[in-house]
């Protein structure tokens, strides 16, 4: 997949299909969308909001090597930090985009989660059936994703925590009892 050069990027609550709406508009006005569970939420939001959280506090204070107690002041400031180039308040724009993956949203079976060659994130939404997304998010968007998904929570009213320390990394069993594959990788 060809590299995607991010316009805008929206998360909003869908309340009639209880679910949050990931749209992404490209520079070449290509519209992506997919749609996110609470089931995949509830495994990527503590890893996303841990890795997001670091490479924060590594850009805002490179030096820094926080005691225990002062980590999440830290990290908290460091996400809280002004992104410059970033408007909350601009409308996101459908308008005159195309749909490259078609109009339908990715409906993702699984999400990959991995650092960027030149700092900041991979994220890639992988259908069953074979349809993909892979966004590479600079910290600014990586922190300013994070934003927009805590807005999305608090619209959604899920009830996951809020600072959930992320589960180990290793593989553990699905409820259907299939095998999760181990870092990086989330399943729905």
């Amino acid at each position: 997949m060809r590299s995607m050069s991010i316009h805008q990027i929206q998360l909003r609550y869908d309340a009639a299909a209880d679910r949050l709406l990931l749209q992404v508009r490209t520079s070449q006005a290509e519209l992506y969308s997919a749609w996110l569970t609470r089931r995949m939420v509830a495994r990527l939001y503590p890893h996303f909001r841990q890795k997001v959280a670091r490479a924060s506090v590594a850009q805002a204070a490179p030096q820094a090597m926080p005691v225990p107690e002062a980590r999440q002041m830290l990290e908290q400031a460091a996400l809280e930090r002004p992104l410059p180039g970033t408007d909350f308040q601009k409308p996101f724009s459908e308008a005159d985009a195309s749909h490259p993956l078609g109009p339908e949203p990715l409906l993702p079976a699984a999400i990959d989660l991995r650092p960027a060659e030149s700092g900041g994130l991979v994220i890639t939404l992988r259908e069953e059936r074979g349809r993909r997304l892979e966004m590479s998010l600079t910290n600014e968007l990586s922190t300013a994703l994070l934003r927009l998904m805590d807005g999305a929570l608090k619209m959604a009213d899920w009830a996951l925590p809020a600072h959930a320390a992320p589960a180990a990394d290793e593989a553990t069993a699905t409820p259907e009892g299939r095998p999760e594959p181990g870092p990086g990788r989330l399943l729905s």
